[in-house]
């Protein structure tokens, strides 16, 4: 069931409601011993309630709270309703507008920018969201970069700590291999200082490098002697 009338708020704008009403009949018997129109009854009910509560806020506080009134409105009366055997589904107010033209305009203004800032509203929550997401990608892809990093080292310091097991296992079964025909730890020791170098050299010989060897490398000594003189014949 459909409906329209006006109301008052506490501001003083009067205002245009319509509605619609879900409801149906429960209780024939309880019906015709309290009313003989019963939609009638309905409507000025649902109108007088409406005016009564409408009238205790202003525009603004009816804009916010309309939902609110028609479901209190709802609730406070089902003994009215029981009593006359019907049952209330729903009751919605579906348009409201302001009787007065230029209220009517202002009040459509207000309806506009309420719209265009819940509109602003959730572009920056949007914008805000997608930042967040943003941010929250850039916070994983650094832990997993730090992650990852700290998977390398740990990597890098077993591949050393292998290299190192392998290379000092080497130079013992060298040392331990050549203790019976080298008694002497130093000598047994340059021997293998001289493979390296061996080694050493035949790396870059097979490739494009230089190698600069020093006075020590070499065993090289520089040495300044006073010139021979030489005597003629004549002399002699």
């Amino acid at each position: 069931m459909k409906f329209e009338f006006n109301c008052r708020t506490a501001d003083n704008v009067e205002l245009v409601l319509e509605g619609v009403l879900f409801w149906e009949l429960d209780d024939l018997p309880a019906m015709w011993r309290h009313t003989g129109d019963t939609s009638g009854d309905i409507v000025h009910h649902i109108r007088s309630k409406f005016i009564l509560s409408v009238a205790q806020v202003n525009l603004k506080q009816f804009m916010q709270t309309l939902h609110d009134i028609s479901e209190q409105i709802l609730q406070e009366d089902t003994e009215f309703y029981a009593a006359r055997g019907i049952k209330v589904h729903s009751l919605e107010v579906t348009r409201y507008q302001c009787a007065d033209k230029s209220t009517a305009a202002i009040l459509e203004q207000i309806i506009q920018e309420t719209t265009n800032r819940m509109n602003r509203l959730s572009q920056a929550e949007s914008e805000n969201e997608v930042n967040l997401f943003r941010t929250q990608g850039q916070v994983e892809q650094s832990r997993l970069n730090t992650d990852l990093l700290a998977i390398q080292h740990e990597q890098s310091r077993a591949e050393a700590q292998v290299t190192g097991r392998a290379e000092s296992d080497h130079v013992a079964s060298f040392l331990q291999g050549l203790e019976k025909e080298v008694p002497l730890l130093e000598d047994r020791i340059k021997m293998w200082q001289t493979l390296r170098k061996i080694d050493a050299l035949t790396a870059v010989s097979n490739g494009g490098a230089n190698l600069y060897f020093t006075p020590n490398d070499v065993n090289l000594s520089i040495e300044s002697r006073p010139p021979m003189t030489c005597r003629s014949k004549a002399d002699a």
